[in-house]
């Protein structure tokens, strides 16, 4: 079903709905965004009312992010011994794509069905300073009580290219209040700790006893207090995951329970501590009124050392998936 969302500049905006069993998510065309994923008829994403409202809101909320997900460093990075100055929109650092980054882009569709929907966009050579003209695929399918996300693209010159979904989850319902009583367990034995610009510092850290350990499930607030968490008002860290099984989420109050797979190598855990009294859907998003668990490649992996690095081969297709599974 496909219908009408927004108006941009004379431009209808259309989301459309895919439906499977106890699923049905909607997807809007600007940002190939997730406006609404709902289980067993209780939406459980974060998400606005307009496309104003989502840029406005500066969270990226329910996006697709690229050319390159999380942070780079003083948006630089060397690529075939040239050195690259991106546009920088967090600090002094790169941030999921730049000042234009995916997110605000009106994406192509190419096709659409009851359980599925294609889309499409070409980034030039030279967009936010990036390489290559980039041509990018997101196909988003609903079926077997999951909702999976394929990204491929090529490019026609070497460049860097890591997409990620940043949708924001509350298992208790949207708007129904903080995140912190959720559930969480994540499948990495490591995390990356981070400078005060949040940039990776290159080490490898392991979770065990610290507050960074999901290996065993417990609430995302259990350790809001800790030191560790202080500087970034809860979780803001990436995780070094040890499989493509990369999280399992639940709500004691809804019983809906997600898991995340994934084939790429690392997963950024955020618990929403930046949310400042947003209006969206039907509710003002206080913070933690959700959380982020966005697979990627390691921040700022392409300037460090013995990280794998998100490189996009001159004329060769790569592609990913993200699969959100549930259960009620």
């Amino acid at each position: 079903m496909k219908k009408l969302y927004d108006n941009i500049g004379g431009k209808d905006i259309y989301l459309y709905t895919l439906k499977d069993g106890d699923i049905e998510v909607d997807i809007c065309e600007v940002g190939a965004r997730i406006n609404a994923l709902r289980i067993n008829g209780i939406d459980i994403v974060l998400g606005f009312n307009s496309v104003e409202d989502y840029i406005k809101s500066g969270c990226y909320a329910g996006a697709t992010i690229g050319r390159v997900a999380n942070r780079i460093a003083n948006g630089r990075f060397t690529l075939n011994g040239r050195e690259y100055q991106l546009n920088t929109n967090n600090g002094k650092n790169h941030l999921h794509g730049g000042n234009e980054g995916f997110d605000k882009k009106l994406f192509k569709i190419l096709n659409h069905t009851e359980n599925s929907v294609a889309m499409k966009y070409e980034s030039p050579d030279g967009e936010e300073n990036y390489p290559g003209n980039l041509v990018f695929t997101v196909t988003f399918t609903v079926a077997d009580n999951s909702l999976a996300i394929d990204f491929e693209a090529v490019s026609d010159k070497d460049t860097l290219w890591c997409p990620t979904n940043h949708a924001y989850f509350n298992l208790d319902g949207e708007g129904k209040g903080a995140c912190r009583g959720n559930m969480m367990q994540l499948n990495a034995d490591y995390y990356t700790p981070v400078d005060s610009g949040l940039i990776p510092t290159g080490d490898k850290r392991a979770v065990k006893n610290t507050p960074f350990d999901f290996n065993i499930i417990k609430q995302i607030g259990a350790d809001f207090g800790k030191e560790e968490l202080k500087a970034t008002n809860g979780y803001d860290h990436n995780f070094i995951l040890k499989g493509e099984h990369a999280a399992h989420a639940e709500s004691e109050i809804t019983g809906i329970k997600m898991d995340v797979f994934t084939d790429m190598p690392c997963l950024q855990f955020y618990s929403g501590g930046q949310l400042n009294g947003v209006k969206g859907k039907s509710d003002v998003y206080n913070q933690y009124a959700g959380f982020c668990l966005e697979p990627q490649y390691c921040p700022n992996a392409i300037n460090m050392q013995d990280f794998e690095k998100p490189i996009l081969k001159e004329g060769k297709m790569k592609k990913y998936q993200i699969k959100y599974s549930f259960n009620s």
